[in-house]
Protein backbone atom coordinates (compact mmCIF):
# COMPACT_ATOMS: atom_id res chain seq x y z
CA UNK A 1 0.00 0.00 0.00
CA UNK A 2 1.41 3.36 -0.99
CA UNK A 3 1.82 6.20 1.50
CA UNK A 4 -0.98 8.09 -0.25
CA UNK A 5 -3.36 5.19 0.20
CA UNK A 6 -2.41 4.90 3.86
CA UNK A 7 -2.99 8.64 4.28
CA UNK A 8 -6.42 8.39 2.67
CA UNK A 9 -7.30 5.41 4.83
CA UNK A 10 -6.16 7.25 7.96
CA UNK A 11 -8.02 10.46 7.08
CA UNK A 12 -11.16 8.42 6.30
CA UNK A 13 -10.91 6.75 9.72
CA UNK A 14 -10.48 10.14 11.41
CA UNK A 15 -13.52 11.43 9.52
CA UNK A 16 -15.62 8.48 10.72
CA UNK A 17 -14.45 8.96 14.32
CA UNK A 18 -15.32 12.66 14.16
CA UNK A 19 -18.75 11.81 12.76
CA UNK A 20 -19.41 9.46 15.69
CA UNK A 21 -18.23 12.15 18.13
CA UNK A 22 -20.54 14.67 16.48
CA UNK A 23 -23.53 12.32 16.75
CA UNK A 24 -22.79 11.64 20.41
CA UNK A 25 -22.53 15.38 21.08
CA UNK A 26 -25.81 15.97 19.28
CA UNK A 27 -27.50 13.31 21.41
CA UNK A 28 -26.08 14.82 24.62
CA UNK A 29 -27.21 18.28 23.54
CA UNK A 30 -30.72 17.05 22.81
CA UNK A 31 -30.92 15.32 26.19
CA UNK A 32 -29.67 18.42 27.99
CA UNK A 33 -32.18 20.59 26.15
CA UNK A 34 -35.03 18.21 27.03
CA UNK A 35 -33.97 18.23 30.68
CA UNK A 36 -33.89 22.03 30.63
CA UNK A 37 -37.38 22.17 29.16
CA UNK A 38 -38.74 19.76 31.79
CA UNK A 39 -37.18 21.74 34.64
CA UNK A 40 -38.47 25.03 33.23
CA UNK A 41 -41.97 23.53 33.14
CA UNK A 42 -41.69 22.31 36.74
CA UNK A 43 -40.49 25.73 37.83
CA UNK A 44 -43.39 27.47 36.08
CA UNK A 45 -45.94 25.08 37.57
CA UNK A 46 -44.65 25.50 41.12
CA UNK A 47 -44.64 29.29 40.67
CA UNK A 48 -48.25 29.13 39.49
CA UNK A 49 -49.26 26.92 42.42
CA UNK A 50 -47.53 29.23 44.89
CA UNK A 51 -49.34 32.22 43.39
CA UNK A 52 -52.63 30.35 43.55
CA UNK A 53 -52.24 29.47 47.22
CA UNK A 54 -51.02 32.98 48.04
CA UNK A 55 -54.11 34.52 46.47
CA UNK A 56 -56.56 32.07 48.00
CA UNK A 57 -59.12 34.06 50.00
CA UNK A 58 -61.54 31.31 50.91
CA UNK A 59 -60.06 30.65 54.36
CA UNK A 60 -62.81 30.18 56.89
CA UNK A 61 -60.67 30.40 60.01
CA UNK A 62 -57.16 31.25 61.19
CA UNK A 63 -55.92 27.69 60.92
CA UNK A 64 -56.89 27.31 57.24
CA UNK A 65 -55.38 30.75 56.54
CA UNK A 66 -52.14 29.65 58.23
CA UNK A 67 -52.12 26.37 56.26
CA UNK A 68 -52.61 28.24 52.98
CA UNK A 69 -49.80 30.63 53.89
CA UNK A 70 -47.50 27.77 54.83
CA UNK A 71 -48.34 25.91 51.63
CA UNK A 72 -47.71 29.04 49.58
CA UNK A 73 -44.38 29.63 51.33
CA UNK A 74 -43.25 26.03 50.80
CA UNK A 75 -44.27 26.13 47.16
CA UNK A 76 -42.41 29.41 46.72
CA UNK A 77 -39.28 27.81 48.24
CA UNK A 78 -39.73 24.80 45.98
CA UNK A 79 -40.14 27.13 43.03
CA UNK A 80 -36.81 28.80 43.84
CA UNK A 81 -35.11 25.41 44.01
CA UNK A 82 -36.70 24.42 40.70
CA UNK A 83 -35.53 27.69 39.15
CA UNK A 84 -31.96 27.01 40.31
CA UNK A 85 -32.13 23.52 38.84
CA UNK A 86 -33.52 24.93 35.59
CA UNK A 87 -30.69 27.48 35.47
CA UNK A 88 -28.15 24.70 36.00
CA UNK A 89 -29.82 22.72 33.23
CA UNK A 90 -29.67 25.78 30.93
CA UNK A 91 -25.97 26.16 31.67
CA UNK A 92 -25.42 22.46 30.98
CA UNK A 93 -27.43 22.73 27.77
CA UNK A 94 -25.36 25.72 26.65
CA UNK A 95 -22.16 23.82 27.38
CA UNK A 96 -23.29 20.77 25.42
CA UNK A 97 -24.36 22.99 22.52
CA UNK A 98 -20.87 24.54 22.52
CA UNK A 99 -19.36 21.05 22.56
CA UNK A 100 -21.63 20.09 19.67
CA UNK A 101 -20.45 23.08 17.66
CA UNK A 102 -16.84 22.16 18.35
CA UNK A 103 -17.29 18.53 17.31
CA UNK A 104 -19.12 19.67 14.17
CA UNK A 105 -16.15 21.90 13.27
CA UNK A 106 -13.76 19.00 13.90
CA UNK A 107 -15.89 16.66 11.79
CA UNK A 108 -16.05 19.18 8.95
CA UNK A 109 -12.26 19.65 9.09
CA UNK A 110 -11.72 15.88 8.98
CA UNK A 111 -14.05 15.63 5.99
CA UNK A 112 -12.15 18.42 4.22
CA UNK A 113 -8.83 16.70 4.94
CA UNK A 114 -10.18 13.48 3.46
CA UNK A 115 -11.41 15.27 0.34
CA UNK A 116 -8.03 16.98 -0.08
CA UNK A 117 -6.18 13.68 0.29
CA UNK A 118 -8.43 12.02 -2.29
CA UNK A 119 -8.06 14.86 -4.77
CA UNK A 120 -4.28 14.87 -4.29
CA UNK A 121 -4.15 11.16 -5.00
CA UNK A 122 -6.36 11.55 -8.07
CA UNK A 123 -4.10 14.31 -9.39
CA UNK A 124 -1.03 12.18 -8.77
CA UNK A 125 -2.59 9.19 -10.53
CA UNK A 126 -3.72 11.35 -13.44
CA UNK A 127 -0.15 12.57 -13.96
CA UNK A 128 1.13 9.01 -14.43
Amino acid sequence: MTPEHRRIKRTRLIERVRTVEQRQSALAAAEAEAQRARLDAVSAKTRALAAHYASATNATDAQSLRRAGTMSSQLRDLSHVAERHAKDARDQSDATMAALAQTERRRRKAEENYQVAVSNLREKLAKR
